[in-house]
């Protein structure tokens, strides 16, 4: 039961963060105070591809694991690959920038916790192969 907690809990923050991201890529810039403009055609359509549909489509994926369980598995490891690239490129700016603000920590935080949780399940659950 925690499993599907999981995979819906985080199924829901993935594609509403998607869906947001794609009817507002600049509201959602804003909304995670990271201090990006938008102010082209090319990079409204980074944001919607990249941040929008990517994330709606992971978060989707989570969902439909629920009812699909050979999905479940590979919606796992969506998640790590999509976070352990995240945190990557986090821990890549950490080192060569400035500190991040205190919501990008904030972010990087749960994240992690999202990371590790998806760790935990594909090594503790009876999930199909």
């Amino acid at each position: 039961m925690a499993l599907y907690a999981y995979l819906l809990v985080t199924g829901l923050i993935f594609a509403l963060l998607g869906f947001y991201t794609l009817a507002d890529p600049q509201g959602a810039m804003d909304a995670g105070q990271l201090g990006l403009t938008l102010d082209s055609a090319a990079a409204f359509s980074q944001m919607r591809g990249a941040g929008g549909g990517t994330t709606l489509a992971v978060g989707l994926l989570l969902l439909a694991s629920m009812l699909r369980p050979a999905l479940r598995r590979p919606a796992l490891w969506t998640v790590v690959v999509v976070l352990g690239g995240l945190e990557a490129g986090r821990v890549v700016s950490l080192l060569v920038d400035a500190p991040p603000p205190p919501g990008v920590v904030a972010s990087m935080v749960i994240e992690n916790l999202g990371l590790w949780q998806a760790l935990y399940w594909l090594q503790h659950e009876a999930v199909p192969a």
